[in-house]
């Protein structure tokens, strides 16, 4: 009696041992059941009523915004989203950089729509249109009241100087002069500002200033003068000169002066470099293209470009260029101002298709570049 009494017991305590280690090996070990949330969610999602797990959206690194070719593109911060006018139809449209959506902003067809250029609120455009005449066919129109007008004939260039006032060039045949001219956007009240001698200028306000900037047109053969005067009249500077094919951009408060230009007169190399708002303090950067292909940052301190590959051995730049006679090859970098240091914005073997790319802008946070594909015509955007 007493020793199976004592083999009970023995017994009892072996099977007490063995449950015990069981539950522990099944509560540690099981896996979820199905339909139980894991904590692992960040690398799927799941298809809305399938039920299925579907991969997450990938973003390419370099996209396509556009089916049709552009003209004129601009960022606007406000709601974030970026205004265009197709280049086939003359029609305007607005991208939702949220969702990348596209709606029309104006369905009117605009056939022999060149340029445009849009107020700084974007709340107006002055279009210009092929001519047979030897000037542009210039128009002014008003978003918001929904009108339009055209401008006097024989002007060949416009710039915004705000959201109420243009500069634009005039030429008076009658008096055979050529000057600079100041008015509303609809080319009323206007006044002279200065007279000027090459056939062909560029403008451009000096940011947050009174001041007018203007240079003759880029040509390898012919010395850039590169000039300023105030918008209300007064003495006339000098910011740069005495170099070859020279284009110029301005920061956004119109203290640092972005030049490219030709190495030599009729020469092949370019250079990019830039100065302060009076031209003096030249840097030197050492990078070899356009300022077409440029886009300052927010801070100053960095330019965001295109480098062009595959340009023709005997070109003759920045003419050539100009002329469409050839397109480019770009890699894209940015460029760190004080210390020269320059990174690579996008991998070699993620550049899959050729870009010749231009007019070059940034978003609000500087998360996107954008810009024009000479190629196709086409917008693109590359996640920085």
């Amino acid at each position: 009696m007493f020793l199976s009494k004592k083999i009970f017991i023995v017994s009892s305590s072996l099977l007490l041992v063995v449950l015990l280690f069981w539950g522990i090996y099944f509560f540690s070990f099981q896996k979820p059941s199905a339909g139980k949330e894991t904590t692992n969610t960040s690398q799927t999602s799941t298809t809305a009523g399938s039920g299925k797990e579907a991969a997450p959206i990938k973003e390419e690194r370099i996209q396509q915004l556009t089916t049709d070719a552009v003209l004129a593109p601009v960022f606007s911060g406000a709601d974030n989203t970026v205004k265009y006018y197709a280049k086939s139809t003359g029609k305007a449209y607005v991208i939702d950089l949220m969702d990348l959506s596209t709606k029309i902003l104006s369905d009117t067809n605009l056939p022999g729509l060149i340029d445009v250029f849009w107020s700084p609120d974007q709340s107006k455009v002055i279009t210009k249109f092929a001519s047979g005449t030897d000037s542009s066919k210039f128009f002014s129109y008003d978003y918001t009241t929904r009108t339009g007008i055209a401008l006097s004939g024989n002007t060949n260039a416009v710039a915004w100087q705000n959201n109420n006032k243009i500069f634009y060039t005039y030429l008076d045949k009658k008096a055979k002069e050529k000057s600079i001219n100041l008015a509303d956007p609809d080319g009323k009240n206007w006044h002279k500002i200065i007279s000027f001698s090459p056939d062909n200028i560029l403008i451009a306000p000096i940011p947050m200033s009174g001041f007018v900037s203007f240079w003759n047109k880029p040509d390898s053969f012919s010395q850039t003068l590169m000039q300023s005067t105030p918008a209300l009249g007064g003495e006339t500077k000098t910011l740069s000169a005495e170099t070859f094919g020279a284009d110029y951009l301005w920061n956004a408060n119109g203290t640092l002066l972005l030049r490219s230009n030709v190495d030599q007169k009729g020469g092949h190399l370019m250079g990019l470099g830039f100065s302060n708002n009076l031209g003096g303090e030249y840097k030197n950067l050492g990078v070899p293209t356009f300022v077409s292909k440029c886009a300052w940052s927010k801070n100053n301190e960095f330019i965001f470009y295109a480098l062009p590959g595959a340009i023709p051995e005997k070109s003759i730049l920045p003419n050539d260029y100009a002329n469409n006679l050839f397109t480019t090859k770009d890699t894209f970098w940015k460029i760190n101002l004080k210390t020269g240091e320059k990174t690579r914005l996008i991998p070699l073997e993620e550049l899959t298709e050729a870009y010749d790319a231009t007019n070059l802008f940034l978003d609000a946070n500087e998360s996107y570049l954008f810009f024009t594909n000479k190629i196709d015509g086409k917008l693109y955007r590359i996640r920085l």
